[in-house]
């Protein structure tokens, strides 16, 4: 649409001729002269305003209606669009700006524009100031009259991830790397079929990206980095050469990283190329100018298997058993590693993949180093609050499949956890003070059944642990080493060895059986938590081994745990379910009742009586009536078997009800006291100490 202004006409789309106008102050409507398609303008020839050049008009489809005229400038040395464009229209590739930004002295950009620079600062965007470069061609249109309109907009545009500051594209030439050459986007798929990825769903991730990617770019246009060690002769014609590169690299391995910046802040091609032999098709080094392109830092990382494994340093080898990085590296480090170790050794640099969230914080906001200008939390920050083997604990904790959340409610949590580990580690190890196995080890077979029944949890802990680590499933094994020390040992096991352990004699037979199962416990779960919690790890097993901190023989250099095959007792876990999950459970209901009534202060103040003739709870009772007052914590326990059939009856009686009198060592009640020389005490004290 035309419309008249008097002494000039507009040209803009139908749309958007009111805005246009408003924006240029202009109240009045005025005629339109002229109405057209877009087409009928294709190839109209219109003049630059301040440079004298055609400035032919063409179609885009991404041409919006959404602001502006309908009208856009159109760049092909400066956008990928633009670029099609012009490719389509036989426009020059026309980029008048350097490496650095600024306008270049190329005989048609103004000489007072030459050298401004087209970039914004941060500073620039605190202070919403544009860029040198854009005021001057604001102040060139004003001088000569074809500014229209002046308006603050904000634009959507690229910005870079690390400054913030909008990204200036400029056309240039590019190192690629042909992705189908030779095959290699077939041997890639081909590699990916062959490795394990953990998660599952990150060979689909990979394969997708490989399938789709064009041609890999792998020059980069910045001022640090890896250089490409190409030369370029007067018609810019590029030479690159293996043997030249690797004489170069030999060069750099001698005198320093720097080595090729230092001779390019020289000029000095003939330098860097002195004494190395050149292909007899290159023209010599005083003809040559050297590249400034850095390689891609995918490139780099890439490759690195190329620089340690397939040379064994470290004693390492190829391909690697594991590569470990977040779930972005399958178009990043995991893809670039691929196709290096595909197209220079024939196959993936790794035989498994793990893929692991980012971690975020209380608003599930990534933390990172690009996303605020303020430096995020660092590890060091949280071990000096922490400790190192507590955020080890806290990271083994989450599910690294998904986005992992850090706070410190989250961390005060994993510390309670981590106390409960240790202290379970510090209750064992001070009961087992006086235990030496060569001497005072117990057989499985000679062993009352809480006993086996440690073992046998034991046992299963092991495997499912072995079984969680294999898959990476490292939450897995925080979950069941938790439930294991808080529920199998520190609340049962370990809650009903106390009696034995502190009351009996030295070296009876049950107290040297539960130290035997201590023993074997402690080896098992030190070993197993020792690739969580490092250190306390070594540290318990020094003390476990030598008494003292500090000693040779780390935990790290031990075999992983087998347990024997006598362990596994299927039967008596049953049994012991039974026990402990039924007939304990009610009886500490019943026995707390009974505390609440006033009737008894401590569960050793009743004793306990079962009947019954059926059900799998009475059996294993009448099975287990020997150990039934220990496992039920009581003084007295008795089982008694009716005529009738009837499921398991348990009745809590006070021990004081019974004529019972309570020792003062053992604090058990029992039927009568005897005298001797430690006073009066309990049969089995009297034993303990006269032993």
């Amino acid at each position: 649409m035309v419309a008249d202004l008097g002494p000039e006409r507009i040209l803009a789309a139908r749309c958007l001729l009111g805005a246009t106008l408003e924006a240029a102050g202009i109240t009045t409507a005025p005629q339109v002269v002229h109405t057209a398609t877009g087409a009928s303008v294709e190839h109209m020839q219109a003049r630059h305003p301040f440079i004298d050049r055609a400035a032919p008009v063409v179609l885009a489809d991404y041409v919006t209606t959404d602001s502006g005229t309908g009208c856009v400038h159109t760049a092909p040395g400066h956008g990928y669009d633009d670029y099609l464009t012009g490719l389509k229209y036989g426009l020059e590739i026309y980029c008048p700006v350097g490496p650095d930004g600024r306008y270049l002295d190329d005989g048609r950009i103004p000489a007072d524009m030459v050298g401004l620079t087209t970039l914004e600062s941060v500073d620039d965007l605190a202070k919403k100031h544009t860029s040198p470069a854009n005021i001057a061609v604001l102040k060139k249109l004003s001088a000569v009259g074809a500014l229209f309109a002046k308006k603050n907009l904000s634009h959507s545009y690229p910005h870079c991830w690390r400054s913030k500051t909008p990204i200036i594209f400029r056309a240039v030439d590019q190192w690629f790397v042909s992705l189908d050459k030779g095959g290699a986007r077939q041997a890639a798929l081909e590699a990916i079929g062959k490795v394990q990825w953990i998660p599952a769903w990150g060979e689909a991730r990979i394969r997708g990206a490989v399938e789709t990617r064009p041609d890999w770019c792998i020059s980069r246009q910045r001022s640090w980095g890896v250089p490409i060690p190409a030369f370029y002769g007067a018609d810019k014609q590029a030479f690159l050469d293996a043997g030249v590169v690797r004489a170069i690299a030999d060069k750099v391995a001698t005198r320093g990283t720097n080595f090729w910046f230092e001779a390019m802040e020289k000029s000095s091609v003939a330098d860097v190329l002195d004494g190395i032999p050149l292909p007899a098709s290159w023209p010599a080094p005083d003809k040559l100018t050297a590249g400034r392109d850095t390689l891609d830092v995918w490139f780099d990382s890439g490759s690195t298997h190329i620089a340690t494994l397939r040379r064994g340093v470290g004693g390492t080898q190829w391909p690697a058993d594991l590569y470990l990085e977040g779930s972005d590296q399958h178009r990043g480090w995991f893809q670039s590693s691929l196709w290096t170790g595909v197209i220079a050794c024939g196959g993936a640099p790794y035989k498994a993949v793990l893929t692991h969230g980012f971690i975020v914080d209380e608003e599930r906001k990534k933390i990172s180093k690009s996303n605020t200008y303020e430096k995020p939390q660092t590890s060091d920050s949280y071990i000096a609050g922490y400790g190192a083997d507590v955020m080890r604990l806290w990271i083994s904790s989450q599910n690294f499949r998904d986005d992992i959340p850090i706070s410190k409610e989250i961390l005060s949590h994993v510390g309670e956890t981590y106390r409960l580990l240790r202290n379970t580690f510090r209750f064992q190890l001070s009961n087992l003070f006086d235990f030496k196995f060569e001497l005072n080890a117990v057989p499985v077979a000679r062993m009352g059944g809480l006993d086996r029944w440690a073992l046998h949890q034991t046992a299963d802990l092991l495997r499912q642990c072995t079984a969680a680590y294999e898959a990476c499933e490292f939450h897995r094994v925080y979950q069941l080493c938790n439930q294991f020390c808080a529920v199998t040992l520190s609340a049962t096991y370990h809650d009903i060895l106390k009696d034995r352990l502190y009351t009996l004699g030295a070296d009876h037979p049950l107290r040297r059986a539960s130290q035997t199962v201590m023993h074997h416990v402690l080896n098992v779960l030190v070993r197993v938590l020792s690739p969580i919690i490092t250190f306390t790890a070594d540290e318990v097993w020094s003390f476990a081994m030598a008494g003292v901190e500090y000693a040779g023989g780390s935990v790290h250099l031990q075999d992983w745990p087998v347990a024997p095959a006598e362990w596994t007792d299927a039967a008596l876990a049953q049994e012991f379910e039974q026990l402990l999950q039924v007939l304990r459970v009610d009886a500490n209901a019943r026995l707390e009742a009974l505390r609440q009534q006033g009737n008894i202060g401590k569960s050793l103040d009743a004793t306990v009586r079962i009947s019954g003739k059926d059900g799998q709870a009475f059996a294993a009772a009448l099975k287990y009536q020997t150990e039934l007052a220990e496992l039920l914590n009581v003084s007295h326990a008795e089982v008694i078997e009716t005529a009738s059939e009837q499921t398991c009856t348990i009745d809590v009686i006070p021990a004081r009800d019974r004529n019972f009198v309570r020792c003062p060592r053992c604090w058990r009640w029992v039927p009568a006291l005897r005298q001797g020389t430690h006073g009066e005490i309990c049969p089995r004290c009297s034993e303990a100490l006269n032993a």
